[in-house]
């Protein structure tokens, strides 16, 4: 009996986190992590992003409910890609 070969998480493109980046980049402020959602970026490419030290992550407990706020920033590290990749 032959074992199934275990499936493989799917590979986001450097599109994605380019792309990621570049809207990071254009909040100064700070993006939300909501405006990200709304641009399609998933959030294991954001956690990827964070890890890897391109971005910085900060979350915020909104209120007594329990709604959490997280902004991300790009760091010097982030801005060297952006600048290498253009």
């Amino acid at each position: 009996m032959r074992r199934q070969p275990k499936e493989k998480p799917p590979r986001r493109t450097p599109d994605v986190r380019r792309r990621a980046l570049k809207i990071i980049a254009a909040h100064p402020g700070g993006c939300t992590e909501a405006i990200l959602a709304a641009q399609n970026i998933p959030a294991d490419v954001l956690i990827g992003l964070v890890s890897s030290g391109l971005v910085m992550a900060r979350s915020e407990l909104l209120d007594d409910v329990g709604a959490v706020a997280t902004t991300l920033w790009i760091t010097a590290a982030g801005e060297w890609v952006l600048a290498a990749q253009m």
